[in-house]
């Protein structure tokens, strides 16, 4: 050993297990310390989080700068629009994507529509709603050509235009209620959407409740996730963590969405909340929404009066008013629909309470609390209407509006009204409203006077209050005919242009003509290709005039040209006689002339068209039938005259049975629903001899079969047995050879009637679908005396009937094809003079057609859609040109024109020659067709005389053209009986427009017309009742109808 003390591994394990330990405990401390130093850090920025929002500021305010939308032409691939939400589905926002789709179908284009940005696409797909700019008082609004407003659905009287206009009593009370630190951040940039504190007691809460403990259920929303809420959660409610977290993150996008600092989104919040916040929806007003609205339909009390008592200084009974109703709409927004329609003594209840909090807290003094709690809540006892413009006035608006709920499949005009649509119209605004004022204006006798209206055939001093006027007047561009003027006095929301049926008189004949030129037409592109000896043969074999007479003029000149052709078919020649009978309408008529003048001339058809002359048009309408007549699917003459030819037989039996149906249905409804005794009561009728029909009964439905069966049954209806011959009776009805049919005739009833009580009888629930099918032999028995060979006069008579009605038939698509707007013609020859009826606007339609040379183009009053303007949403739809059908012949259109003219140049209309006269000097070309209707319900007796006359209505109407542009139509009319004691004629209308001509031609010629007066009252050139201003149509049936 050299001395040195060497230690052993026993000395040196205390010393290493020492220093290792203490070296372990130094790291666990550093990372102690480095944790502590973390969650301090956590918790200091936390801190610093929840005082100043600086960190969510940054986040939503970098955010925002990815938020964005353009609105580029073309229809936009990179749009989403919102899922739900009461804000969306109201203005329409969740709905343009089957809106667009829709109009897109009736030949609208997406011009404009918007590109959203990456961000905010993600946002949308999470059910966020992105920050823009929420207008409150967003609506329909329909514009006129001219970019004036033609009608606006905006309540701007219920709405606070900005913050400074509410009264700060107001402003206190809701953040007092609602939101206390709204108005007092920490910070400028703080998040006006979070308090923490009441975050964490309603969760605390929640919890609580949860855990079912006895606490309060309270919310954690302040105004702005209020906002979100209501506006664009699902049914504005708050269903999910999930959806409640999409309501704090898009009412945080919202008030950083100008920036970091949101001192001016503090403001908003409150003012729309007090503009948009929903108070339930009262019985016949509907929704409600702000505060504004809210005092007028629950307390009928205007806005601007509430806030001016507010304003005031003081206490005043005023004062209390307004604010006891004010205070009872913002503490009823946490259940409105319980608290102003179901609870309302409760709503009493908690106003009070928050009354004597809001003193407690020095809100308002004890003095002005108690007044507040005497001060009853004044419920209105019913709802005011909801404001919007007059449909009386505003009748362009309103059948725009019908059209618009009608192309996008809006249910009513409460909800297309608070869409966020702007509709672009054809309207010209200034003349609507000058047209409007005028025809209004004509209710008032000393205006109608001082414009000598009270002349022969015109008012003639009755009341001008009754009188319904409506005009129309269309522009036609190579875009389509545009409508500027529709306008009616009818003191109802209806379209009287669009929507009436009316017999509108010898308007028709314009009709009547047309079709007469068209067929002309039609057999000259048949017949001028023939050769001569062809068209001998087709001249040899015509059944009907007019092919005839076509045949005949080629063969005369075989070069004859489509134009002089119709003009030589204008110059057939008719006479005007009103001593003849017509078969027609399924009995005989006769008819009169406007003017019996004309009784024994004979005219050709640009005469009698000028002077509307009625038996001329009638005798052309048997022309027009013969044709169509023609060319049905047989030979009607062969038909007529050979009993076995198949096609007649078959046509029999086809009457028949439609014969048999109806009668059979009548009997079902005079049967159904009754007891086998008032059965019987009901054939027996009031008649004597009631044993005799009652033992007819009796073998008819083999009530039974021997002489005590029949004497049960005379018994049964109090017949006196014992004083009649049975036996007699029961030997003379008890004949095996007596049929249904025999039975029937001797009761004086049809078989099927007989029948049916039969089958009633027995079943007395019997239905219409078993009693058909089981009546086959029933109808055969019933229906056999027509197809006898004796009957051919029946059967002559209708089959005569049922051609007239085919040929009707196949006239009615070509009448169709020219804007007739019902299915069928009345099949009788006074279609030729108003029977079948007719629109305004269909008659104008027809005119449309004539001044665009045979092309069809709908009438439009829209052109451009636009949906949610200002927002991520923007989408501009226009419609595509109108390609226009080519239906007439040019030279057909033409003929017809100058007919028209012809009838204001000399005719009917004659009072109107030169008025259109444009500054320049020159003279616009004014064509047209006049037409009175004295429209009566008859009855007659069996040799065709009247028994009874009722008026039902009265017309008079000109449809009419104006230069190579504008055309239209205008009509006086009055309904019920008292249309009797008024005898006007279409001298009326046509005087009514020359008043409006200064003003149409102000329109032409781009002037204004808002301080243009009225025309003078002009003494016509022809005074009136010396000219026959209409030809008012006067079919009198006087028949005999067939068996």
């Amino acid at each position: 050993m050299n001395g040195k003390s060497v230690p052993s591994e026993l000395t040196q394990a205390p010393s290493l297990a020492c220093r290792l330990s203490g070296l372990f405990n130094f790291r666990r401390l550093k990372v102690w310390l480095w944790w502590l130093g973390i969650f301090l850090l956590i918790a200091g920025a936390m801190f610093i989080e929840v005082q100043t929002s600086v960190l969510q500021s940054w986040f939503f305010t970098s955010t925002n700068a990815r938020l964005f939308y353009t609105l580029k032409d073309g229809r936009s691939e990179e749009i989403l629009f919102p899922r739900s939400g009461p804000f969306d589905e109201r203005r329409g926002y969740s709905k343009i994507t089957a809106f667009q789709t829709k109009l897109e179908y009736q030949g609208y284009r997406v011009t404009k529509q918007v590109r959203q940005s990456e961000t905010m696409l993600t946002l949308l797909d999470r059910g966020i709603s992105p920050p823009y700019f929420e207008r409150p008082d967003t609506g329909l609004e329909i514009i006129g050509a001219d970019g004036s407003m033609l009608f606006q659905y905006a309540q701007a009287d219920f709405l606070f235009k900005k913050v400074s206009a509410i009264p700060p009593l107001l402003v206190k009370t809701l953040l007092f209620l609602e939101n206390r630190d709204l108005d007092h951040p920490a910070t400028p940039w703080q998040n006006p959407v979070i308090e923490w504190d009441r975050i964490i007691k309603a969760g605390f809460y929640y919890v609580a409740g949860k855990l079912s403990l006895p606490v309060p259920l309270q919310g954690g929303s302040t105004l702005a996730v209020q906002l979100e809420k209501f506006r664009h959660s699902p049914n504005g409610r708050t269903d999910t963590p999930a959806e409640k977290l999409r309501q704090v993150v898009g009412a945080s996008l919202k008030a950083y969405r100008e920036g970091a600092n949101t001192k001016a989104w503090r403001e908003r919040i409150v003012l729309d909340y007090l503009n948009t916040v929903p108070l339930a929806a009262a019985p016949g007003y509907g929704e409600i929404h702000g505060l504004g609205e809210g005092l007028h339909a629950w307390f009928g009390m205007r806005l601007e009066d509430v806030v001016r008592d507010l304003n005031a200084p003081g206490q005043s009974a005023a004062k209390v008013r307004a604010f006891k109703h004010v205070l009872a709409l913002l503490i009823s927004v946490r259940a409105p629909s319980v608290l102003l329609v179901e609870e309302r003594e409760s709503l009493e209840e908690k106003v009070g309470q928050f009354s004597r909090l809001m003193a407690r807290d020095g809100l308002i003094d004890a003095e002005f609390a108690a007044a507040l709690q005497a001060t009853p809540i004044t419920f209105l006892s019913a709802g005011p209407l909801p404001p919007q413009p007059s449909s009386v006035k505003n009748k362009a608006a309103n059948a725009i509006r019908y059209s618009m709920m009608e192309s996008l499949g809006v249910h009513n005009l409460y909800d297309l009204n608070r869409l966020h649509l702007r509709v672009d119209s054809t309207i010209d605004v200034p003349l609507q409203k000058r047209v409007t004022d005028f025809i209004h204006s004509l209710a008032d006798k000393k205006i109608t006077a001082s414009l000598g209206l009270n002349g022969e055939r015109m008012l003639e001093n009755d009341d001008p209050s009754k009188l319904i006027y409506s005009f129309l007047l269309v522009e036609a561009t190579p875009a389509g005919n545009l409508v500027r003027v529709q306008a009616d006095n009818f003191a109802a929301p209806f379209d009287f242009n669009r929507s009436v049926k009316l017999e509108l008189g010898s308007t028709a004949k314009l009709r009547t003509l047309v079709h007469y030129l068209e067929v002309v037409a039609e057999l000259h592109k048949e017949l001028s290709v023939l050769e001569g000896k062809e068209l001998k043969q087709r001249f040899n074999a015509a059944r009907d005039p007019l092919t005839r007479w076509a045949a005949e003029s080629l063969l005369a000149d075989k070069q004859l040209a489509l134009q002089p052709f119709l003009d030589k078919a204008m110059e057939r020649r008719y006479s005007a006689s009103p001593h003849e009978t017509f078969f027609t309408g399924g009995g005989v008529h006769h008819f009169e002339n406007f003017d019996s003048k004309d009784d024994g001339q004979v005219f050709d058809l640009r005469d009698a068209f000028r002077n509307s002359t009625n038996l001329v048009f009638v005798r052309l309408m048997r022309d027009l039938v013969s044709y169509h007549r023609a060319r049905l699917p047989y030979d009607y003459q062969d038909v007529l005259d050979n009993p076995a030819n198949p096609d007649r037989v078959k046509m029999l039996q086809e009457i028949a049975e439609e014969e048999s149906r109806a009668a059979l249905r009548r009997a079902y409804q005079n049967f159904s629903k009754q007891s086998p005794d008032e059965i019987v009561k009901r054939l027996l009728g009031a008649r004597g001899n009631i044993e005799r029909r009652l033992t007819i009964l009796f073998f008819a439905w083999k009530i039974g079969s021997d002489q005590a069966a029949l004497t049960d049954w005379l018994a049964k209806y109090q017949v006196n047995t014992a004083q009649l011959d049975i036996g007699k009776l029961y030997r003379a009805f008890d004949n095996p050879r007596l049929t249904l049919v025999d039975y029937a005739y001797l009761l004086g009833l049809h078989p099927l009637d007989l029948w049916c009580a039969s089958e009633f009888r027995r079943d007395p629930n019997l239905k219409w679908e078993k009693l058909w099918a089981d009546s086959s032999e029933a109808r055969r028995l019933g229906s056999a005396w027509l197809l006898s060979s004796r009957a051919q006069r029946a059967q002559d008579l209708r089959l005569r009937i049922r051609m007239e009605k085919e040929a009707f038939q196949r006239m009615a698509p070509y009448w169709q094809r020219l804007g007739f707007p019902f299915k069928t013609l009345v099949p009788t020859y006074a279609t030729a003079i108003g029977s079948s009826s007719d629109r305004p606007i269909a008659l104008a339609d027809l005119v449309g057609i004539l001044v665009n040379d045979g092309v069809r183009r709908p009438s439009t009053t829209l052109t451009k859609v636009h949906f949610a303007a200002g927002t991520p949403y923007e989408t501009l739809l226009e419609a595509k040109p109108l390609k226009g059908e080519h239906v007439l012949p040019v030279e057909v259109a033409r003929t017809a024109r100058q007919a028209m003219a012809v009838v204001v140049e000399q005719g009917t209309a004659r009072r109107l020659n030169g008025v259109f006269r444009l500054s320049s000097g020159e003279v616009l070309t004014v064509g047209g067709k006049t037409g009175s209707g004295d429209n009566r319900f008859e009855t007659f007796n069996r040799a065709g005389g009247v028994v009874t006359s009722r008026a039902t209505n009265r017309t008079a109407t000109f449809v009419f053209y104006i230069g190579s542009r504008y055309f239209g139509v205008l009509t006086a009319y009055v309904q019920g009986r008292e249309a009797g004691n008024y005898h006007f004629t279409s001298g009326l209308p046509v005087t009514v427009l020359k008043y409006l001509a200064p003003a149409i031609i102000a329109r032409m010629e781009n002037k204004s017309i808002e301080r243009l007066p009225l025309a003078a009252a002009v003494t016509p050139s022809v005074a009136p009742g010396t000219e026959p201003v209409s030809s008012a149509a006067k079919p009198l049936p006087t028949a005999t109808t067939h068996p």
